[in-house]
C-alpha cells in the first residue's frame, strides 16, 4: 500500500473533535492569560500550567494515537507493507499532531517577545516526537500513555523542585534538564551552568537517537496476533 495511503488511515481520529477542541481551548486561552502576567508576577506561571500541565496531556492525547494494542499493529503491518512504513509514518503523523499546539502557543510567546521561551516551546516538538516513537515500540497503549506523561510532566516538575533545593546544576543532570524541561531551563537559566546552545544541541541529537532506537526496537518487537 502507498504509503500516503498509510498516512491517511493513521491521520483518521487524530484529532477527536469534541476533546480537542476543549483541550484547545483552555490550552490557548490558559497561555494567552499567563504570558500577559509574565510581567507583574513572573514565568512561573506560564511555565507550570504550560510545561507540566496543558502540553503533557496535549501530548498524550497525540501520542497514544500511535500506540496501538498488538492485533492492530499486526493487522497494519500486514496491509502497510512492513515495519519500516508503519513506524516512520507512526513518527510523521505524532509530529504533525502535536504541531498545531506546539507551534500555536511557541508563536504567542513570540508576539509577546519572550523569544527564549517560544525556542524551547519549539524544542518540544521532536522531544516528544522522540518519547512517542520510541515508547511506542515498546509498549502498548495504556502503559505507553502512562509512561510519556511520567516523562514529559512528572519528571520536568522534578527538574523544577531540583533547582530550587539545590540553587544551581550542571553536568549530566544540566543536560538533562533541558532534555526533559527545556522551559524550565530558560526560567532558571542562571541556575544552570550548562550553556543554552549546548543543552540545546544534545536535545535535538539525543531525540534523534531515540527516534532512530526505536526504529531498531520496533523491527525487533515480536506481535503476537
Amino acid at each position: 500500500m502507498p504509503m500516503w495511503k498509510a498516512v491517511k488511515w493513521y491521520f483518521r481520529g487524530l484529532f477527536p473533535p469534541v476533546t480537542t477542541a476543549v483541550l484547545f481551548l483552555f490550552m490557548f486561552g490558559t497561555a494567552y492569560f499567563s504570558l500577559a502576567s509574565i510581567k507583574n508576577q513572573g514565568p512561573g506561571q506560564f511555565v507550570t500550567l504550560m510545561e507540566y500541565i496543558f502540553l503533557p496531556v496535549y501530548g498524550v492525547l497525540i501520542a497514544s494515537h500511535i500506540m496501538r494494542d498488538s492485533r492492530t499493529t499486526v493487522f497494519e503491518l500486514s496491509i502497510f507493507n512492513g515495519p519500516a512504513t508503519v513506524y516512520w509514518v507512526r513518527v510523521l503523523i505524532v509530529a504533525l499532531g502535536l504541531a498545531p499546539g506546539i507551534i500555536g502557543i511557541a508563536t504567542m510567546s513570540w508576539l509577546r517577545g519572550y523569544h527564549s521561551f517560544a525556542i524551547s516551546l519549539l524544542l518540544k516538538l521532536p522531544v516528544y516526537t522522540a518519547f512517542a516513537a520510541v515508547i511506542s515500540s515498546i509498549l502498548d497503549s495504556l502503559a505507553g500513555s502512562i509512561t510519556f506523561f511520567i516523562l514529559t510532566s512528572a519528571i520536568p516538575m522534578s527538574f523544577r523542585v531540583l533547582i530550587q533545593n539545590n540553587g544551581s546544576i550542571g553536568g549530566i543532570m544540566g543536560l538533562l534538564a533541558y532534555l526533559f524541561a527545556p522551559m524550565t531551563s530558560v526560567e532558571f537559566s542562571r541556575a544552570l551552568t550548562i550553556s543554552r546552545t549546548m543543552g540545546y544541541t544534545v536535545l535535538l541529537a539525543t531525540s534523534l537517537v531515540l527516534v532512530l532506537l526505536g526504529y531498531m526496537a520496533f523491527l525487533r518487537r515480536e506481535y503476537s496476533p
